[in-house]
């Protein structure tokens, strides 16, 4: 029988696959084409604040690890209407599964996926400027920890950044899933 420490739950090898195939993909249509819009503020790779290609995949990468801890949540019994959001799911995570997954030592993935949670909310909201929620400190240094610059109000995202989100949020589902069998520090 697989140790479920050290091996994936389906569910989160299908998110673990799902990401790693949007970089794949992504890789592939950026090797296709240099250049995926003309002109203006997203330009091609390598000018300006990243194109909407890069955009949409960091924001696809990044939804998946979204979509895993809500399903891994109400799977564990919680009402889905108080874990909609990133705010809600730290305590409810604690509560349903025992470990507070804030703590860099149990996720340590977790506070720089954040930041690209803050990113992908500003690429599918404002089309990569920081809604007026989140021109605040909070979020200016889950941005920060997850390499995301800024210029302005405005994020930066390259075909570097969606690398260093989709290891980051790889890393995330697999420490994630490793506490949804831990139930105060045991293994269930």
């Amino acid at each position: 029988m697989p140790d479920p420490l050290r091996h994936l739950s389906l569910f989160a090898e299908d998110a673990v696959s799902d990401i790693r195939l949007i970089a794949y993909d992504y890789a592939a249509a950026r090797t296709a084409s240099n250049r995926t819009t003309t002109g203006g503020r997203f330009g091609g790779p390598g000018v300006g604040f990243g194109d909407r290609a890069t955009q949409f995949a960091v924001a696809n990468i990044v939804g998946i690890v979204e979509h895993y801890a809500e399903q891994a949540l109400i799977d564990a019994g919680c009402n889905p209407k108080k874990v909609r959001t990133w705010g809600d799911k730290p305590s409810a995570w604690k509560k349903a599964f025992g470990v507070d997954i804030e703590d860099a030592e149990v996720c340590p993935s977790f506070t720089p996926m954040r930041g690209y949670y803050e990113a992908r909310n500003a690429i599918m909201h404002r089309r990569g400027e920081l809604t007026h929620s989140q021109r605040n400190q909070d979020v200016y240094v889950r941005l920060a920890a997850a390499g995301v610059q800024r210029v302005g109000y405005d994020i930066v995202v390259t075909e570097s950044t969606l690398h260093a989100c989709a290891d980051v949020c790889v890393h995330c589902v697999e420490e994630l899933d490793k506490t949804t069998k831990l139930k105060n520090g045991i293994a269930t």
